[in-house]
């Protein structure tokens, strides 16, 4: 969920509730760097299920450890460079169209030109 966060607090929080996983983004900044704010969020969710459990609620980034904040960006940096990878795989092979909306905008937050 895009939001207007405030400049000098967290540029994306990460609320868990007991069916839904909530992201919220920071609005005024580029795609990209939106990108990377949602695919940081969603690497807490996948270690904190890989860890076996997540804090209940919303979590402000400085609840975080420095490992949980390491272990986040590199599952956002996995993620991003899995999907731009794909993207220019399947862009050689002649088979970008097919993919282009479900994988690799559906990642990072395009309009549909590559």
């Amino acid at each position: 969920m895009e939001w207007d966060l405030s400049a000098d607090g967290p540029f994306g929080v990460l609320i868990s509730r007991k069916t839904e996983d909530v992201i919220v983004y920071q609005a005024k900044t580029t795609k990209a760097h939106q990108a990377h704010i949602i695919l940081h969020e969603v690497g807490h969710i996948v270690a904190f299920d890989l860890a076996g459990g997540r804090p209940p609620g919303a979590v402000e980034r400085s609840c975080y450890s420095d490992r949980d904040e390491r272990d986040a960006e590199i599952i956002a940096s996995t993620i991003m460079y899995q999907a731009i990878s794909m993207s220019r795989r399947m862009r050689s092979h002649g088979l970008d169209e097919p993919w282009r909306p479900s994988v690799y905008n559906s990642l990072v937050l395009t309009d549909g030109a590559a």
